[in-house]
């Protein structure tokens, strides 16, 4: 009735009906409204105040705590409903309205209730609570911004773009580099060409050095640009939780990596330098030095691929969690060259 006609009448009436059923918490939600309309006179309000009292005392306090990573700034509104044990027990759900700054304490029926809390500025989330006969435990809803689209979009071109951008630039270091090494290390010695102070194994072994360290520093952008590329994609998926799940993950990964890159790294180096002597190469030295080179370049690899994951994980961790996905991404292409222009406010 209250909902058809808006009456002071209707109101009470609707809490009257609900004292005679024991829903204890409706009677409260009905009067609360009811006390809050202006016009009542001093004897609707006395009446309303007393039946309002005798349902209080029948439910439990439920203190109500909102989490949010930045004050309330409007309304919000919070949906109760009673989950009954019988199928004759039905109750339709409660609306609630929670303001800026407010301390709300639920006045509930013992029983399950559900707290709801659909708005369109937060990701939705429903808190099941059990309130008993003597204490029940405050319900506790963290509330999370919800992510515009376009926003995320804007996020994960930003990443995705990078880390393509990454892909190309280390893929032809990577190249590069290793075209040299082939050429250096398979080679003969004598096609090195010497400053008159090396001989030419030691020149060679120079070069080769180099070509190693482009090969390397190749395979680490290669990786870093994978990485970045990871968790661009990962921003992609429209389930707030598969997301946050996703950047777990991919910052796990990210860690073992960069912890098996570095390894990788250090056991390369370290075989390298066993062969750092003016000696002519054999067959052996060379199938060695490849190998060495070939853990140095995986170690590089891996360690950029942890290092891209982890930042483009925990920066999209990090924004989900504050609600500024304000990052968009944009080619410039110019004669002579282009760039990757990425710029945001966090």
């Amino acid at each position: 009735m209250w909902r058809e006609g808006h009456g002071a009448a209707d109101l009470f009436n609707a809490a009257v009906s609900r004292v005679a059923l024991s829903h204890h918490a409706h009677v409260v939600v009905h009067l609360e409204a009811l006390l809050a309309l202006p016009g009542l006179t001093a004897a609707q309000r006395e009446e309303a105040t007393a039946l309002l009292r005798t349902a209080r005392a029948e439910t439990r306090p439920v203190p109500l705590e909102l989490r949010t990573q930045r004050p309330l700034d409007a309304p919000l509104s919070v949906t109760l409903t009673f989950v009954s044990a019988f199928a004759s027990d039905v109750r339709p759900d409660l609306t609630i309205t929670v303001r800026p700054g407010e301390n709300t304490v639920l006045s509930l029926d013992p029983g399950r209730w559900q707290i709801r809390v659909d708005d369109p500025r937060f990701e939705p989330i429903t808190h099941e609570s059990r309130v008993e006969a003597s204490t029940t435990a405050p319900a506790v809803l963290d509330l999370r911004l919800r992510q515009d689209a376009r926003a995320l979009r804007r996020f994960a071109l930003g990443w995705s773009g990078a880390g393509v951008a990454g892909m190309v630039v280390g893929g032809t270091l990577l190249g590069i580099g290793q075209g040299r090494w082939s050429s250096r290390l398979n080679g003969p010695v004598e096609a090195c060409q010497s400053d008159g102070s090396l001989f030419p194994v030691e020149a060679c072994r120079r070069e080769l050095d180099a070509a190693g360290t482009l090969r390397a520093s190749g395979a680490a952008v290669l990786g870093v640009g994978a990485g970045a590329l990871l968790g661009g994609l990962v921003a992609r998926v429209k389930e707030p939780r598969k997301r946050r799940l996703g950047w777990i993950i991919a910052a796990s990964v990210g860690g073992l990596s960069t912890i098996g890159g570095a390894v990788a790294l250090g056991l390369g180096a370290q075989a390298s330098g066993r062969h750092n002597d003016p000696s002519p190469w054999t067959d052996d030295d060379r199938r060695a030095i490849n190998g060495a080179g070939a853990a140095h370049t995986t170690g590089a690899t891996f360690l950029g691929l942890g290092a891209g994951a982890l930042a483009s994980a925990i920066t999209g961790l990090l924004l989900d969690r504050s609600g500024r996905f304000l990052v968009s991404a944009g080619p410039q292409v110019r004669v002579g060259g282009g760039a990757l222009v990425i710029e945001g406010r966090f």
